[in-house]
């Protein structure tokens, strides 16, 4: 038999264990960690939504990657899968199209299954109507005009290995397939892939701002930071070659330092040399003071799979090279070539920004650094930076400046035949203020202002001289 005093011992032993139980979760709740629906934010130059790579800014693996292929008992790739790299999209284009397109670049409209809403807005790429969003900026033009016609720029179909376009969103080029002109692709694909990484920052391949890569084709992109000359090598773009892992190939827009904080794990957005990354904010109307300021190698960078459209490093007017330039004539446009032509030489630095004028004066050529058509500046020179306007100011100009690939051409598409800046197949006259996709340099958004003989070539080929003719009825 228990005793009645046993049994109210025993009651209060377990009354007090209670107690204490009750406190020490309580201490415990309030000593623990309380997570809020707020993303990791990167101590260095990251944070949400930064654009820098697809890694910790409020994506999450499963937005891309699917582990098995597998939801709720049906196929979460939208093709059925399962895919390489356990990619939602068997085309790797498409993977990009998905949140790059304009109408499904945000986590609530993106093209893939099973993405949640955790707020990401992504840059766009491709538009619906060939017509750029307002607070939008597409510098490298849109994808809109090449899907509508495979002329008007690059058609990044063909995911790797394979021979027939994979694409669902890029019609391929049924002329050049995926074939570039004036070279050959190597590596066995032509993707958005084939210039852009997507998350690997450390490595000899990839780079991290706008995600170019370093290895293209298959060539280590070697355009010194000391110059702006043309250069390239096969090869790996490891250490013990002239392009380590540190290496900036495009220095005003590719990257910042991602060797910045200990242990080289933050991301600093600044160059190497602790100067300000100088590409266009993309969530920003494009224009004078919002705009790609360049530096670097960015025609060595074409030049990775249009190589015969290239001259060689450090090319000059009295160069001998069978690319372009054999014995004295040009035989193919020079690229990378200084604009330091003296006064009274047709072309150059002076013709570039002379003042062209009409009957009416509507039509001043811009005196200074013109966005529409980038020249690439040496890599010290700051005196034209993506926030300041330019146009107007001649000291914006240097005559160490050069011709590029993407003075007369976006990287992108744009709505010319083969991606041009300026319509190369019409009259190189525009209505004054036309806003129509054809009276636009290469899609900016800038109306056009009179009948400017500055357009095209003639920015830098002002054959007529300085004064602009005056089109009937305008």
């Amino acid at each position: 038999m228990v005793s009645d005093e046993a049994k109210t011992i025993e009651r209060s032993y377990k009354k007090m264990k209670k107690i204490v139980l009750l406190a020490l979760l309580a201490v415990a709740f309030i000593a623990a960690p309380v997570f809020a629906a707020v993303p990791y934010v990167l101590p260095a130059g990251g944070g949400v939504n930064t654009g820098q790579y697809h890694s910790y800014d409020g994506l999450v693996c499963t937005d891309c990657h699917t582990l098995h292929n597998s939801d709720g008992g049906v196929a979460v790739a939208s093709d059925g899968g399962p895919n390489r790299e356990l990619l939602k999209r068997g085309d790797w284009t498409d993977m990009c199209l998905s949140c790059h397109k304009d109408g499904q670049n945000t986590s609530a409209t993106a093209a893939l299954i099973g993405v949640e809403d955790s707020g990401w807005v992504a840059p766009i790429v491709m538009t619906t109507n060939g017509v750029v969003p307002s607070g939008k900026s597409m510098p490298a033009g849109d994808f809109y005009w090449s899907n509508l016609d495979p002329k008007k720029g690059h058609n990044p179909a063909y995911t790797k290995g394979a021979a027939a376009p994979t694409s669902v969103f890029m019609a391929p080029d049924t002329v050049l397939g995926k074939t570039p002109p004036g070279g050959t692709i190597t590596d066995g694909e032509w993707s958005c892939h084939s210039c852009h990484g997507m998350h690997a920052r450390f490595s000899g391949s990839y780079s991290a701002y706008r995600q170019l890569k370093r290895k293209v084709n298959g060539i280590c992109i070697d355009g010194p930071s000391a110059d702006t000359t043309v250069d390239h090598i096969s090869g790996d773009c490891g250490t013990g070659v002239v392009q380590d892992a540190a290496f900036e190939p495009i220095k005003s827009n590719s990257r910042g330092d991602i060797f910045g904080g200990t242990n080289n794990t933050n991301y600093v957005a600044t160059r190497g040399d602790g100067n300000a990354l100088q590409g266009a904010d993309l969530f920003a109307d494009y224009g004078d003071t919002n705009k790609n300021v360049y530096q670097g190698g960015f025609s060595s960078f074409c030049s990775a799979c249009h190589g015969l459209f290239h001259g060689g490093n450090g090319e000059s007017r009295t160069a001998t090279n069978a690319n372009t330039r054999p014995g004295t004539a040009w035989i193919k446009h020079p690229t990378n070539v200084t604009m330091d032509q003296s006064t009274g030489s047709k072309y150059g630095i002076n013709t570039y920004k002379a003042t062209i004028v009409n009957s009416t004066n509507t039509n001043p050529n811009p005196v200074g650094y013109d966005f529409k058509y980038p020249l690439v500046k040496a890599d010290a020179d700051f005196s034209v930076t993506r926030v300041n306007a330019s146009m107007a100011d001649t000291a914006s100009l240097a005559t160490t400046d050069r011709i590029m690939c993407l003075t007369c051409h976006q990287a992108h598409a744009s709505p010319f035949e083969n991606m041009t800046r300026w319509d190369s197949n019409g009259h190189a006259f525009t209505q004054n203020g036309g806003g129509s996709a054809t009276e636009i340099v290469g899609g900016t958004g800038v109306a056009a202002d009179g009948d400017n003989p500055a357009f095209g070539c003639g920015k830098c080929h002002q054959k007529g001289g300085t004064k602009a003719f005056v089109k009937t009825g305008f």
